[in-house]
């Protein structure tokens, strides 16, 4: 039972940094502009890559979990269930912030 509120935290922790800066990132677009537009080329390319650099590196933290626990002999596949939940949540953010490349 331990491991499992271990596993929930760290993936509630990764989403939470991520969504954070994504959110935090969109609030900070000058008032006027648009995503689109040239003033907020520091913001677009924030949203396009840092969300989805964090997720993934929640994706390689939780393998390297995942590969210590069966190691140990532990119990390793809940580590394993939050690998593939963040890289499917990686292909989510990914896809939603490629929006921002239209121009």
């Amino acid at each position: 039972m331990m491991q499992f509120r271990n596993v929930a935290i760290y993936v509630g922790l990764v989403v939470a940094a991520a969504f954070g800066v994504l959110i935090g990132t969109a609030v900070t677009i000058p008032g006027g502009c648009v995503i689109t537009d040239p003033c907020a080329d520091t913001q677009r390319t924030i949203i396009l890559f840092v969300p989805t650099g964090l997720i993934f590196l929640g994706v390689l933290g939780a393998v390297l979990f995942t590969l210590q626990c069966w190691r140990n002999g532990d119990e390793w596949r809940r580590w394993f269930g939050a690998v593939w939940f963040l890289l499917a949540l990686v292909l989510v953010v990914m896809s939603m912030s490629a929006g921002v490349l239209t121009r």
